[in-house]
């Protein structure tokens, strides 16, 4: 962010800010001191309707407020007049905003006095808030939510990209918050069992829950278009690198394999890419950008494809896809810790020969379609509310 945008930033903040006088936090009223209570910190206010981290916190919070406790949200620079805080609000969910009567959170909790949890939605909300909290809060217990190990990730790019020093850069932060500070925490949430256990070379094994994305079906299967009806391939993806990287790598080495038998193929990409990618140089795709609702593209596209080459936890994108029986393709990372069968659950193909050959033929066997389709419904088990309902009452 540039210098002027972030001094228009700041006096855009501070114009609001002398307009809040009387609230200091939204639904306030709704607190209940003889109900447990989770303080759930993020760095970023969570979109849930933007990006699969938002989404999975939002469905985490609205258990926790099912099982009864007060729930508390917090990240920086909010303020009550934004969309996001407004749906949390309509949950009953305490969300703390930028006020007069209050400057931060950090003034706000210890008035509260019992404060159960902490849970901090991934390393940079640890990285910002840990220790500070930690002061105020010397009694209450301390969970860091990985969100995906992102240490990992980076190291799957730097094989990629070896001589890029800035992944270097980023690893070795990662690697200190994930390995170092995090197993001084109560608890650690993995998103997989597969993380669980890379992440027990590090920490005690008992201090490691995982708790995976949470899905289920949209729609009945019927709602959906059938084969002959469905047409085109979709991509959903955010600025993340690992998404940055699969646009360019389907566009540039897969589907021109593709086109050379389907040069009709539409593929649409759903998200905010144009922020890292110059769209000019993608003229065979269609950027949609951010899309309010995915309900329509998902029920007629054909399929989803998501050729990831590295990254890290449970992509969000592919359980989506089953929440409205729409066939997958995509590579190991991208199936990585959803327990997925090739030829069954979905796809897998891991360079861009055996990716295009999936596309061609997935386009063309409506029988390995339907088989695909039908398997959404046992895809999606494992990360039912009720599964992850049940961890977290046990916790």
């Amino acid at each position: 962010m540039g210098i002027l945008k972030k001094i228009k930033k700041y006096f855009k903040r501070k114009e609001k800010l002398k307009v809040l006088q009387t609230q200091d936090v939204v639904n306030v009223e709704l607190w209940d001191p003889s109900r447990k209570t989770i303080v759930f910190v993020s760095r970023d206010f969570p979109t849930h309707d933007k990006d699969s981290g938002s989404n999975r916190l939002k469905e985490i919070i609205l258990i926790y407020k099912q099982l009864g406790y007060n729930c508390i949200l917090f990240a920086p620079h909010v303020f009550e007049d934004d969309s996001y805080v407004k749906f949390y609000q309509s949950h009953g969910v305490i969300v703390f905003v930028e006020n007069n009567r209050y400057k931060t959170v950090y003034e706000l909790l210890p008035i509260l006095k019992t404060i159960d949890y902490v849970w901090f939605n991934g390393p940079l909300a640890l990285n910002l808030f840990y220790k500070k909290l930690k002061n105020i809060l010397p009694d209450t217990k301390f969970m860091y939510d990985m969100v995906d190990i992102h240490f990992l990730r980076y190291k799957r790019a730097i094989e990629i990209e070896p001589s890029r020093i800035s992944l270097k850069k980023k690893y070795k932060h990662f690697f200190y918050l994930e390995t170092v500070v995090a197993p001084q925490l109560n608890y650690i949430i993995a998103i997989s069992d597969k993380e669980k256990e890379v992440m027990s070379q590090y920490a005690d094994r008992n201090k490691i829950i995982t708790i995976s994305n949470i899905h289920y079906p949209k729609i009945d299967i019927s709602e959906r278009k059938p084969f002959h009806e469905s047409k085109g391939i979709i991509f959903i993806g955010s600025i993340h690198e690992p998404n940055i990287d699969a646009v360019r790598y389907l566009y540039e080495n897969i589907m021109p394999i593709v086109w050379k038998t389907n040069p009709g193929l539409e593929v649409s990409v759903i998200g905010n890419v144009a922020d890292k990618l110059d769209l000019k140089q993608f003229p065979k795709f269609k950027f949609l950008g951010f899309v309010e609702s995915i309900e329509e593209l998902f029920k007629t596209s054909k399929m989803m494809v998501a050729p990831l080459r590295f990254g890290a936890g449970v992509k969000g994108k592919i359980g989506q896809a089953f929440e409205y029986f729409l066939p997958v393709i995509t590579t190991d990372i991208g199936a990585e810790g959803m327990q997925l069968t090739n030829d069954k659950n979905v796809l897998i193909a891991n360079d861009k020969d055996a990716f295009a050959e999936a596309i061609i033929r997935l386009n063309n066997d409506e029988t390995l379609w339907n088989t695909l389709s039908q398997h959404s419904i046992d895809s999606l088990k494992p990360f039912s509310i009720e599964e992850v309902s049940a961890t977290l009452k046990d916790i």
